[in-house]
């Protein structure tokens, strides 16, 4: 029944996270870059305070919502006034 209950709490978490990492993604430029930062920070943090618990669903969700917070951090590194994009060729 513990255990239950520990899954019943952190499936919110995981859901918020990824709607919350969704809508920041549909941003535009500052607010994109602010918002991404913020909810990476976030999600990383739940992810790494769910690795506390041993059982292999918070372990696993815990990575994912890691991952999930690492890119929402690159994305908010991203330079706002680029001249230069790595996907199309040289002009």
């Amino acid at each position: 029944m513990q255990h239950y209950l520990l899954y019943v709490l952190l499936l919110p978490f995981w859901v918020l996270c990824s709607q919350f990492a969704f809508h920041a993604i549909s941003l535009k430029v500052v607010e994109k870059q602010k918002e991404c930062r913020t909810i990476g920070i976030v999600c990383t943090t739940i992810g790494i305070v769910s690795l506390v618990s041993r059982d292999i669903f918070f372990v696993m969700s815990g990575f994912a919502l890691i991952m999930l917070g690492l890119r929402m951090m690159a994305i908010s590194l991203d330079r706002i006034e680029k001249k230069a994009f790595i996907d199309t060729p040289p002009q």
